[in-house]
């Protein structure tokens, strides 16, 4: 980086992750400078934050509007299959009526997919004290149900972090659904016996999100050892119905999201052959 950049300086790639600041010790007959060189973190994260806020809200904006859109005429579609079946019964033209049940279970599926897209704005937020433990024990016993071979999901906890203020629901929806995410994604190494997810949690002092700073937030972690996240679709992952899996509805990871910014707070995703890390940033007191 030439001699004089300022924080925030460009790279020559156009990057923007170092800063430099420097102070000059003259000595005669000799001037010597003194570098120092420090990550501009803080200046990322906060840039990253409001890109993906801003994202976020006209997500939002537009699941509730097309899921409202789809929800009106797909009523009247499933109505009149069960006017019709109701007439091809009568007129006993059974073989008929499997048509018809096509059409009702086609939209009963559609329906589900548009409460699921509105589960976020339908429920009330209630807050109160949330043991993060209980939250993670949860989740634990619940995946480990679904998959109790091959599957060992590890545990990192700091007994020193203290309660948060959330709704405990949603938190444990959130961070189910990053999880049961997870182990779709090591079913090969389940199936092999060597799948792995670990829970950790930490205190983070000093943390800004959403250009607001806290002084204690909750830091916790959920690594895997599967294959990571295509990365045609990495940066789209929180987008609804961007799925990595053919059988994937795309909703679980944006569901998480909206949970977690509900509480002020933050997930960020890091992902690589063999190692994928969510980090999820909750604030103490929102």
């Amino acid at each position: 980086m030439p001699r004089g950049s300022t924080p925030g300086s460009s790279g020559p790639d156009g990057s923007l992750c170092m800063c430099m600041r420097s102070s000059a010790i003259w000595k005669r007959p000799t001037e010597y400078v003194l570098l120092e060189l420090f990550e501009n973190e803080r200046y990322l994260r906060s840039d990253r934050e409001e890109r993906i806020h801003d994202l976020t809200a006209v997500n939002k904006q537009l699941i509730r509007n097309l899921a409202h859109e789809i929800k009106n005429p797909l009523g009247g579609i499933r109505g009149a299959a069960q006017l019709l079946e109701f007439e091809l019964n009568a007129r006993e033209h059974d073989e008929l009526c499997e048509y018809t049940q096509v059409i009702i279970k086609e939209s009963d599926r559609l329906q589900t997919l548009v409460d699921r897209l509105l589960e976020p704005h339908r429920h009330l937020h209630i807050v109160g004290d949330v043991n993060i433990y209980e939250v993670c024990e949860r989740v634990r016993a619940v995946i480990l149900a679904e998959f109790p071979r091959g599957l060992t999901i590890e545990r990192d906890y700091d007994v020193s972090v203290p309660d948060l203020r959330g709704d405990k629901e949603q938190l444990i929806q959130a961070l189910l659904n990053i999880v049961r995410n997870a182990a779709e994604a090591l079913k090969e190494l389940i199936w092999q016996g060597d799948a792995k997810i670990e829970l950790c949690t930490r205190i983070a002092r000093k943390v800004t999100i959403g250009k607001k700073l806290h002084k204690l937030a909750l830091d916790l972690h959920i690594t895997d050892n599967g294959p990571g996240i295509p990365s045609e679709i990495r940066d789209r992952i929180f987008f609804p119905l961007v799925s990595g899996r053919e059988d994937g509805s795309g909703l679980g990871l944006t569901l998480a999201q909206s949970f977690v910014h509900q509480h002020y707070g933050l997930i960020e995703v890091e992902s690589r052959p063999g190692c994928t890390e969510f980090a999820i940033l909750l604030p103490f007191g929102g």
